[in-house]
């Protein structure tokens, strides 16, 4: 059953699974467009959409917790050009 399980494990262990959706978030805000499967880009909306939820208010908490997911640089773009 599935009870109580979330999101798609994609046959990687847990921090190979965390970096694969950093480094697709990081090309998403660099790019603003990317090439990927159906099922890695279901699972990256909500990991960016609440990234974008935390740009809309520019501040210093929510920009450090931006840049821990996903860099300095492109949290820089996110606040400054995507999220307004």
């Amino acid at each position: 059953m599935k009870h109580r399980s979330k999101g798609r494990k994609f046959g990687r262990k847990t921090d190979v699974r965390r970096a694969l959706m950093r480094s697709l978030a990081v090309a998403l805000v660099k790019s603003e467009k990317i090439k990927t499967t159906e099922a890695k880009a279901k699972e990256l909306r909500p990991f960016i959409e609440k990234m974008l939820t935390k740009a809309r208010e520019a501040n210093l908490a929510n920009r450090r917790a931006v840049a821990s997911k996903i860099g300095i640089i492109s949290t820089k773009k996110l606040f400054d050009k995507i999220a307004p």
